[in-house]
């Protein structure tokens, strides 16, 4: 499956039919529980593959646990577990241990000068008492539209058309849009956001946004 808009995705019924009929396939399916419902078509394929004799295993993801993400942070900084235990505490409890809204809240920290190189003490330090002082937010929408209507009128206006193709948006639909007076700006756009870590480049050549967090703050814009 790609993202492009010419793929026909496979039904439900011939990825049963490739499943049970095939000898060596993997098949890797996600979904959020909490943005699903009972009759939703992925547990009626479980169920199927189950009553057909294919081996299925379940994996619930969570959110990284304190003292995962207390070595994290450490490791990120370089710094022993011990001294980063007072960041991990406000982190873990502002991100309940998502692995993308750690990553963010990480970042805004060091964009609002909050977490510092300190070339004297030659290490990461911050202020707990300040951060939290700061209020914050705890949602990682909030955080990612803050960062967002900051960025130059380019970097905007890309993530915003980007944002209304979907996931995925086509090279030569930048180029295209390129061309006119009113979306003469997003090549540029796209160069930058790629750098700050909003989108990336698949392996079709399409560009993407690295979350669909990201896609739905760009859509707000």
């Amino acid at each position: 499956m790609t993202c492009s808009g010419l793929t026909t995705r496979p039904s439900k019924s011939s990825t049963r039919y490739s499943l049970t009929q095939w000898g060596a396939v993997i098949f890797v399916g996600t979904y959020r529980d909490n943005e699903v419902q009972a009759d939703h078509a992925i547990f009626d394929l479980t169920n199927k593959l189950e009553t057909s004799n294919v081996q299925t295993t379940k994996v619930s993801l969570t959110g990284l646990n304190r003292e995962d993400l207390n070595t994290m942070i450490s490791d990120a900084l370089c710094l022993y577990p011990r001294i980063c235990n007072s960041l991990s505490d406000i982190v873990i409890k502002k991100t309940n241990g998502s692995p993308f809204f750690v990553l963010e809240f990480m970042k805004s920290l060091k964009d609002r000068g909050l977490l510092q190189y300190n070339f004297h003490q030659k290490r990461w330090v911050w202020d707990e008492d300040t951060i939290r002082a700061e209020g914050i937010t705890d949602n990682v929408m909030h955080l990612l539209s803050y960062e967002m209507n900051g960025l130059c009128d380019n970097i905007q206006l890309l993530l915003k058309v980007m944002a209304c193709f979907g996931t995925c948006t086509n090279e030569s639909a930048i180029g295209y849009l390129s061309e006119s007076d009113e979306y003469s700006g997003v090549r540029d756009g796209l160069e930058r956001a790629v750098i700050d870590g909003f989108v990336e480049k698949n392996r079709e050549g399409d560009f993407k946004f690295v979350h669909d967090k990201v896609r739905e703050a760009a859509y707000n814009l």
